[in-house]
């Protein structure tokens, strides 16, 4: 089986007030690991002027299964599951030294073409250049809620620190927006499981509207500009 093995260590960043490992702390390296897998590939920033091409992130799914507090050793595995023709899926399992099962992660990325910005067609040897596990870490789908009016909780605008080396706003800073964004009741909760579709790219000076909807087991926060839906967050109890 072709898995990638990423060592990293929980950083103070990473935890709670309880020392504990946070879903943002598990989705960093998560996230870290996937960059370095493609770097190592022939597929990373550096490699842009021969490719023209970068994987941008479209899906995120994160479930904590275990504990880690700071300073912990871990390993992060991850393997890109399948390819389509624009979009590959790649899993993701978190592990510490005794190889407990802390996490476990799934997202889906698309190619883009860096010379047009538009998502580009998976070559024969991009795709060789990766091996794929045919290994789901889920064996449900991620809870739902029903489309529907929500409440506005917070307003702001893209900052020069939310964005990434793409010059938009970095996939894990629209989960701080949207953890802003959660009522009283809600902000100081472990979420055990989250997801965040991602549907368009947030820029430097953009509007931010944060509308939260409240649900029986989960709860959404859609992050609206200029009357689109950006990004959506899901917060499963």
């Amino acid at each position: 089986m072709a898995v990638f093995e990423f060592p990293t260590r929980v950083a103070y960043t990473d935890i709670d007030g309880q020392m504990a490992l946070t879903l943002r702390g598990a989705m960093t390296m998560m996230q870290e690991a996937a960059i370095v897998h493609a770097a190592q590939r022939g597929y990373s920033i550096y490699d842009i002027p021969r490719t023209h091409v970068i994987w941008m992130l479209v899906q995120w799914r994160v479930r904590m299964v275990g504990r880690a507090m700071w300073n912990d050793d871990l390993v992060v595995e991850t393997w890109p599951r399948s390819m389509a023709r624009v979009t590959s899926d790649r899993d993701f399992l978190l592990r510490d030294v005794q190889g407990r099962t802390v996490a476990v992660g799934q997202s889906t990325w698309i190619l883009v073409n860096t010379d047009t910005g538009r998502a580009t067609r998976i070559t024969p040897e991009i795709e060789a250049a990766f091996d794929l596990t045919d290994r789901d870490v889920f064996d449900t789908p991620l809870a739902e809620l029903p489309e529907g009016p929500g409440e506005t909780t917070f307003r702001g605008a893209v900052q020069h620190r939310d964005l990434d080396t793409n010059r938009h706003m970095n996939n894990l800073v629209y989960l701080d927006y949207a953890l802003q964004a959660l009522p009283e009741d809600l902000r100081d909760r472990s979420f055990p499981e989250l997801g965040i579709r991602y549907s368009r790219q947030m820029r430097l000076g953009d509007e931010i509207q944060c509308v939260f909807h409240r649900g029986e087991g989960c709860h959404r926060v859609d992050l609206c500009g200029g009357g689109t839906v950006h990004a959506a967050v899901t917060f499963v109890e």
